[in-house]
C-alpha cells in the first residue's frame, strides 16, 4: 500500500477510534457514578437506620430498667466489631464500652447521625490501629450519663476500593477496547478505500475495473459483488449506447445522404410537378423509415429499462396468439403463405401485452419476410405445470449457428438479408422483451427454418 493511503487509513482510523470510545467512556462514566451515587447514598441511608433504631433500643432499655442494666447489655454487645459502643457517666467516668474513652472532639448529643474522626489512641488494638473517621450517633440521658454508638465502616471502604478498582478496570478496558476499535476500523477503511479508489479509476475512465473479493465472503464482499454486477451493467448499457451510436450513424447516414441527393439533384433544374412530387414522396418513405428506426430504438430502451410496469396485468397468451394470428394472416396469405395456429392451450402470465405482442408480431414479420412462397409458418403454445412455451417456426433459410447471439444485438443485419427492407432491430426488441419478462429464449434451425421459442413462468 502506498504512503499516503496507509497515512490516510491510519489518522482516519485514529479519529474513529477515538470518537466512538469517548462516546462509549461518557456513557461508562455516567452509568457508573450513578450507580455509585445511588449505593453510596443506600449504604449512608441504611447506617443511619441502624444506629437510630439501636441507640433508641439502648434508650429504652434504660428507661425501663436502668443504667445497670444498659451497662450489662453494652458489655454483652460489644464485641461486634462492626459497632463501637461507650457509655460514661454524668463525671466523665467510663462505664462500658469499646472506646477508651469519649472522643476529645465535641460529639452533638441529638441522636442524629454525624460522620468524627476518632483519634487511634482511644481505639482498641483489636479494632483498628489508626485514626477513623465513622458515623456516631450520640445522646445525654436523664440522668446525665452519655451514650455513644459508632459504626465501623471497614465494609463499605472495601465498596469503595472496588469502585476504585472498577474505575481502573474501566481505564483498562477503555485502552483495549480503543486498540481493538482502531484495528478493527483499519481493516473496514482498507475495505472502503479500495472501493473508494475503484469508483476514482472509474471516474476517470476506466470501465473495466473491478472492486477486489477478499477470502472471507462477509458483508463487505457481499455489497462488492452487488457493485460488480452493478458496473457490468454499467459497462454494458454505455457498451451499447456507443454501439447504438455508431450503428446509426452508419445506417442513418445513407438514407439522409440519398435524401439530400435527390433534393439538391432535383433543385438542379425546373422540373415538372410530377417529378417533384415523386422525389417528394420517396423523401417522405425514407422518413418514415427512419421513425421507424428511431420508434424501434426508444421502444428497446425503454423495455432495456424495465419497461413501465404499472400497467403491467396477467396476460392470456392463447387469446394474444389468436389476435396476432387474425391480424398476420393476410400478410401471409399475400405471399402465398400458411399460418397455422396449433395446440392452443390456456396460459396466464404477468406482464405488458402491448409489448409480448409487439415482440410476436416482429417475429411473424420476420417468418413471413423470410419464408418463400408456398411455405408454412406455425404458432403454438405449449404448456407444463410451471411454464408456458410460445413457438414461432418458418421455413425459411434459418439462421447460421455462428450467429445466433449476434442477430440479437441492434442494427444486426446478415448478408441474405441485406436486400430486404428493414433495420435490424426487429430480433433486438424480441430479446429486450424476453429478458424483460424473465423468459428463456433461444433459436433453432429446423432444415429448413427456424424455431423461435421463449419459456415464460406461469403465474
Amino acid at each position: 500500500m502506498k504512503h499516503p493511503e496507509l497515512k490516510f487509513i491510519r489518522t482516519t482510523a485514529v479519529r474513529l477510534a477515538l470518537n466512538a470510545i469517548a462516546f462509549y467512556s461518557m456513557i461508562l462514566l455516567f452509568v457508573f457514578i450513578a450507580l455509585y451515587w445511588a449505593s453510596n447514598r443506600h449504604i449512608n441511608n441504611s447506617i443511619e437506620s441502624e444506629l437510630r433504631s439501636e441507640i433508641h433500643q439502648l434508650i429504652k432499655i434504660y428507661e425501663q430498667s436502668g443504667q445497670q442494666e444498659l451497662i450489662e447489655q453494652i458489655n454483652k454487645i460489644q464485641d461486634d466489631k462492626n459497632r463501637i459502643y461507650y457509655l460514661q457517666s454524668s463525671s466523665q467516668k467510663k462505664l462500658a464500652g469499646d472506646l477508651l474513652q469519649w472522643p476529645d472532639n465535641e460529639i452533638e448529643l441529638n441522636l442524629q447521625t454525624q460522620g468524627y474522626w476518632i483519634d487511634e489512641e482511644i481505639i482498641p488494638l483489636n479494632i483498628r490501629d489508626d485514626d477513623a473517621y465513622w458515623p456516631v450517633i450520640a445522646t445525654e440521658l436523664s440522668n446525665g450519663s452519655r451514650l455513644l454508638i459508632a459504626r465501623n465502616i471497614h465494609q463499605e471502604k472495601l465498596l469503595h476500593e472496588l469502585s476504585e478498582f472498577l474505575i481502573e478496570a474501566m481505564g483498562i478496558a477503555i485502552a483495549f477496547a480503543l486498540f481493538i476499535s482502531i484495528v478493527i476500523t483499519r481493516q473496514i477503511l482498507k475495505r472502503i478505500y479500495t472501493i473508494k479508489t475503484t469508483a476514482q479509476d472509474i471516474i476517470h475512465g476506466d470501465l473495466s475495473k473491478r472492486i477486489a473479493l477478499s477470502n472471507r465472503n462477509d458483508e463487505f464482499d457481499g455489497l462488492s459483488h452487488q457493485l460488480n454486477v452493478m458496473l457490468d451493467k454499467i459497462q454494458f448499457l454505455i457498451r451499447n449506447i456507443r454501439e447504438v451510436t455508431d450503428n446509426v450513424a452508419h445506417d442513418l447516414r445513407s438514407p439522409l445522404t440519398r435524401m439530400r441527393n435527390k433534393l439538391e439533384v432535383t433543385l438542379l433544374e425546373k422540373r415538372s410537378t410530377d417529378e417533384y412530387e415523386k422525389v417528394l414522396r420517396e423523401n417522405i418513405e425514407d422518413i418514415k423509415h427512419l421513425i421507424k428506426t428511431f420508434n424501434a430504438l426508444l421502444s428497446i430502451s425503454q423495455t432495456e429499462a424495465g419497461g413501465n410496469r404499472s400497467i403491467w396485468s396477467n396476460v392470456d397468451l392463447k387469446q394474444l396468439t389468436v389476435d396476432l394470428i387474425d391480424l398476420y394472416t393476410p400478410l401471409a396469405e399475400k405471399k402465398e403463405q400458411t399460418l397455422e395456429f396449433q395446440n392452443g392451450v390456456d396460459a396466464i402470465i404477468y406482464g405488458s401485452r402491448d409489448l409480448l405482442a409487439q415482440s410476436f408480431g416482429n417475429l411473424l414479420e420476420n417468418a413471413i419476410k423470410y419464408t418463400p412462397a408456398g411455405g408454412t409458418i406455425r404458432f403454438y403454445i405449449k404448456s407444463s405445470a410451471d411454464t408456458v412455451d410460445v413457438l414461432i417456426e418458418d421455413t425459411g433459410p434459418g439462421i447460421p449457428d455462428n450467429e445466433k447471439d449476434h442477430v440479437l444485438e441492434k442494427f444486426v443485419r446478415l448478408d441474405t438479408s441485406r436486400h430486404t427492407h428493414g433495420n435490424g432491430l426487429g430480433l433486438s426488441l424480441v430479446a429486450a422483451v424476453a429478458k424483460l419478462h424473465g423468459a428463456e429464449l433461444s433459436l433453432t434451425n429446423t432444415r429448413p427454418g427456424l424455431r423461435v421459442s421463449q419459456r415464460f413462468n406461469k403465474i
